[in-house]
């Protein structure tokens, strides 16, 4: 295991069974707290876990599990639970699952010839769809972040942890205070510590036969990155329906002046 650290940005920790796995601490609220490490984790899926992943976890302290994956995706990847370790799972399915665009992209594939931007746009439409029609979702994780909260740390994840996942860090940091520059620093995080060219290679390959068409790689890297605009999508998105993120967060995530105050105390240090 390996931690590779840069400053004023939430750190990527390598486990051998866990990808996109990171503490979200060390980023810099407005009023000069900074967010508690050790204590907001965000990741891809758990269905691969050995061990000594297990192990690490328990030593992380993550007692809170929030797993945001459709019923299908975890029948495909179910949690495999190391003896370890047996944190409190809440299952919270937020929509826009890759595996279902996966299954749309090898539909259209067999019928016709792939643009190379129809993933992009899949993605940009999921990332405005999101954060309105799986509004109570994301209030969920916020209502356990606040109120099942008990000193240890909390982990949440989707599969591949950079959309659905992606979007909530984001919602997280925001209501913590933290200025749009680092939010979206832990947004894009991804793809530094993702293999893109190895990783939409490999995918481009698999989605090609099965789908019995050529499909390159440039095609389906929305897939394993992620792009600014897929954020501003998702702002765009909310502005239109709610008129600001402070009306969203009040009315939609239920997170009243009181409720963001206690969770900067819960992870605001300093």
């Amino acid at each position: 295991m390996t931690d590779t650290t840069t400053p004023a940005q939430g750190r990527h920790i390598a486990l051998e069974s866990v990808d996109n796995f990171r503490d979200m601490g060390g980023y810099r609220a407005r009023d000069g707290r900074t967010v508690r490490w050790g204590r907001l984790f965000r990741s891809g899926h758990l269905g691969n876990m050995s061990e000594a992943c297990g192990t690490e976890m328990l030593a992380r302290d993550i007692e809170t599990v929030i797993d945001f994956r459709s019923d299908a995706e975890k029948e495909h990847r179910p949690v495999q639970w190391p003896c370890t370790w047996r944190p409190r799972y809440h299952a919270v399915p937020i929509g826009g699952n890759a595996a279902a665009w996966v299954r749309a992209m090898i539909a259209s594939i067999a019928e016709a010839d792939f643009p190379a931007d129809e993933a992009r746009a899949q993605f940009l439409t999921a990332f405005k769809t999101i954060p309105i029609q799986n509004a109570p979702g994301l209030k969920t994780l916020f209502d356990i972040l606040l109120d099942d909260h008990q000193g240890n740390a909390a982990l949440f994840h989707c599969t591949a942890g950079k959309d659905r996942t992606g979007i909530a860090a984001a919602l997280v940091l925001r209501a913590l205070d933290i200025d749009e520059e680092q939010v979206l620093e832990d947004f894009l995080m991804t793809n530094q510590v993702v293999d893109l060219d190895t990783a939409s290679a490999a995918l481009a390959e698999r989605i090609g036969a099965r789908a019995g068409k050529q499909v390159t790689p440039e095609a389906v890297r929305p897939l394993v990155g992620v792009e600014a605009d897929f954020l501003r999508a998702a702002d765009t998105a909310i502005a239109d329906s709610f008129g600001s993120l402070s009306a969203y967060m009040r009315t939609a995530l239920g997170l009243t002046p009181d409720r963001r105050d206690r969770l900067k105390d819960i992870y605001l240090a300093g």
